[in-house]
Order: structure tokens, then C-alpha cells, then sequence
């Protein structure tokens, strides 16, 4: 449905999102591996595109993907300029909430005018019944003030926070885990003054996708309006964060398998907003500028840690300086890492005995994950090719260097 949606905005008047004006404030777009005949869909339209005062959108579904058009199908296209959203990028589920508030802004922005309708949390009055409010992602309520509903099953609530720790956890978890189809949000309330602190705790696991499609989900910044970072595939975020305001929302969102899911333990905090893991910097000590000859670079540094542990997904990066007045070249340099193809689900020797007891026939939610259960998962489009992600087009390199 998402597909058809972005292809019914461009017809709308919908221009890409990485082409907004102010895109590379929030994407890296890395041209030398983009197919040339679609160099045109990632150039910025400073002219061209009036947004209308709606924000940039990491979640929107006019934007594209983090391998969008590459050359060799692999090497990524779009790089977020925080990492916590690269699997965020090119969702082609549904219209975001400022996807459908561009198109209201642009064709019914005075239908409500003379109104009286309050929303909250960044809803708005819907222009064909003002009566309504439109809200963000993982609220509803006729306001815009509660949580918004499940969907196929019983989760999600009101938190009212205080300095103890509370916990919550996706549908079943974890064993035996979330099913296919199914979406909870909480809406977390600190006390007055204080933040929203939350940490993942225990097992963590879903279906594994270079745009997440089953995933867990985190708006804590000022604008609950905007898509939050979504996190998907095996790697537990190590480090807690902590939401700029006293209200945060988590989403939970599976369309197409099953797994064992997430938990978080959640409280009201004093700290310092902290809606970003912190990068790893790498420090060198540069020699004095003395050479007139151009194009004099100092050695590579170390790289960085991979954003990954398995499934071709992950990125890490090396820079280095220029020792002389000019140089051509690049300063900073990309590789893909950890192509180890991830471990099978731990659910899957239940789900093929299910599978077994009805003669290899469907009579479960799960056949989508039972197929997935051949083989360890490798992020798309990297198929397992013995134990490592490999595009089908390249099975030859181990490794690919990206370059900005």
C-alpha cells in the first residue's frame, strides 16, 4: 500500500523527501554509487520544493531507502547523519502524519479557520470534519491525548511516571513472542519538571530489514509530530535514552513475522535529554601545515565501531586530515561490516514442529517466519551465500568501501 501512496503523492505534487532544501541538514547522499540515469531523484530543489513550514521527515514515504538505486545493489545511497535512523528511512508502509499534513497544508489548509476544536500533542482538526483531530503516530483519543488504540492485541496504556523503574514489553513477549499484523503505543508521562528515561532490557529480537518493517519504536524528541528512531534485527541498544520533554511515546509495529520482541524499563528522570548514542570520536594529533604541494593526506585513522553486529546492515567509518593548503580526495571513508549472516530466530524449531504437525500446509499466522527459519536472516537485498550476506548480483567481495 505504501508504494502506491508514494507514487499517488508525486502525483499530489509530493517531491521526494531527500530532495527537500534543507535534506542535507539530516542525509549524506553518497553519488558515486547511484545508478547515473537516477542521479536526478536525490538532487536537492532549492526552488523547486516549497515545504510548506512542515518539518523534514526520516519516516515520510516519499523517501528513499538506505540502498536506493545503488549500482551493486548493496552499497548504501543515503546516509543518515544520525545513525539511529538509518533503518528508519524508506518505510513504504503507509503516508507519515507530516506526509498527510503536507498534502492538508497544501489543499485545505483554511477548510477549519473559523473552528474551535482543540487537539493536543501536535494533532490537528481533520479538514473534512472539524469536529475531529488528526494525530501523530501512536496517539489517539478524540484530542489527541491518549495513547493511540491497539491493533490484534492487548498492549499499550498510559504511564504515569515516577522515579521507580516500570517495564513494558511488545505482545507475548518472549516467548512465544509477537505475532504478525499487530501495533501497541504508550504514551509516557514524567512528572512535572523531569524527563522520560528508557532503557531495553533482556532478550531483543525481530525480523531483520535494512528499513525496519517489524520494530520498536522511539518519539522522545520536542516534536512528537516527526517519526522517532525505529530499531529492528538482533542489537539491543546498550545505552538508555532520555526524552527532551516530560512526555514520550513508544511504538511497537510487526507487519510481517513473528519474534521474540523488546522490554524496556521506563521512569522519570532529572538527566539531560539524551535522544542520540553518542559517536566515537576519533582524535589524531596533526602535524603543522609546511607543505605548499597540494593534495598531501595524512594516513587513514582507526575505524570506527560497526553500527552492527551481523546481517550486512552495519556501517563504520575512517577520516583523515590534509597536511597540505588543498586537497582532492575524500576525508571520510565508509565500509559496510559484520556481514556475518545473524543467527536463526530462537523460535524457529518451535515454529517448523508446528509447521510439521500440519504436513507442511499453512495453518498458522506464521508461514511468513517459517521460511525465514531456513537459513540465518541477512538484511535485503544481501541474500546467505554459506554463513555470509552477499548481494545476488556480487558474491565475490567480503567487503565494500563507501567514500564521501
Amino acid at each position: 500500500m505504501g508504494v502506491i501512496e508514494h507514487e499517488i503523492g508525486h502525483a499530489l505534487g509530493l517531491w521526494h523527501e531527500q530532495s527537500r532544501p534543507d535534506a542535507l541538514g539530516y542525509v549524506t547522499i553518497e553519488r558515486d554509487f547511484i545508478l547515473p540515469s537516477y542521479i536526478s531523484d536525490f538532487l536537492q530543489r532549492d526552488d523547486e520544493i516549497d515545504t510548506l513550514g512542515i518539518p523534514y521527515d526520516l519516516g515520510s514515504v516519499m523517501h528513499y531507502g538506505s540502498t536506493a538505486f545503488s549500482v551493486d545493489q548493496k552499497s548504501k545511497t543515503v546516509v543518515t547523519r544520525d545513525s539511529l535512523y538509518q533503518q528508519t528511512i524508506g518505510q513504504r508502509e503507509k503516508l507519515s502524519f507530516y506526509d498527510v499534513a503536507t498534502i492538508n497544508a497544501a489543499y485545505c489548509k483554511d477548510e477549519c479557520k473559523s473552528e474551535k476544536t482543540k487537539c493536543e500533542n501536535g494533532g490537528y482538526m481533520r479538514p473534512s470534519k472539524c469536529a475531529e483531530c488528526l494525530c501523530p503516530d501512536g496517539l489517539g483519543g478524540d484530542k489527541c491525548e491518549k495513547n493511540e488504540a491497539p491493533k490484534n492485541a492487548e498492549c499499550g496504556g498510559i504511564l504515569e511516571l515516577t522515579e521507580e523503574w516500570k517495564t513494558l514489553e511488545s505482545p507475548n513477549y518472549p516467548d512465544p513472542g509477537y505475532e504478525a499484523d499487530q501495533k501497541c503505543s504508550w504514551l509516557l508521562k514524567a512528572q512535572k519538571g523531569k524527563r522520560v528515561e528508557i532503557e531495553f532490557i533482556e532478550d531483543f529480537s525481530f525480523l531483520c530489514t535494512s528499513t525496519c518493517v517489524d520494530f520498536v519504536e522511539l518519539k522522545i524528541s520536542d516534536d512528537l509530530r516527526n517519526t522517532g528512531f525505529r530499531f529492528c534485527c538482533y542489537d539491543k541498544p546498550e545505552t538508555s535514552f532520555v526524552s527532551q520533554t516530560d512526555t514520550a511515546i513508544i511504538i511497537f509495529r510487526s507487519q510481517l513475522s513473528t519474534d521474540i520482541g523488546f522490554k524496556v524499563q521506563v521512569k522519570s528522570t532529572d538527566a539531560e535529554p539524551r535522544t542520540t548514542i553518542a559517536p566515537t570520536i576519533i582524535t589524531t594529533t596533526m602535524a603543522p601545515v609546511t607543505v605548499d604541494t597540494p593534495n598531501v593526506w595524512a594516513d587513514w585513522g582507526e575505524w570506527s565501531m560497526c553500527s552492527r553486529t551481523c546481517g550486512g546492515c552495519g556501517i563504520r567509518s575512517r577520516v583523515r586530515s590534509c597536511r597540505s593548503k588543498k586537497c582532492e580526495g575524500r576525508r571520510q571513508e565508509f565500509g559496510t561490516c559484520n556481514l556475518k549472516a545473524c543467527p536463526v530466530d530462537k523460535h524457529c524449531a518451535k515454529l517448523l514442529s508446528n509447521n510439521r504437525l500440519c504436513n507442511g500446509k499453512v495453518c498458522t499466522k506464521n508461514d511468513i517466519a517459517i521460511s525465514s527459519c531456513d537459513a540465518p536472516q541477512c538484511c535485503p537485498p544481501f541474500v546467505n551465500v554459506d554463513g555470509m550476506c552477499q548481494s545476488d548480483q556480487d558474491a565475490q567481495h567480503d567487503e565494500l568501501w563507501l567514500s564521501i
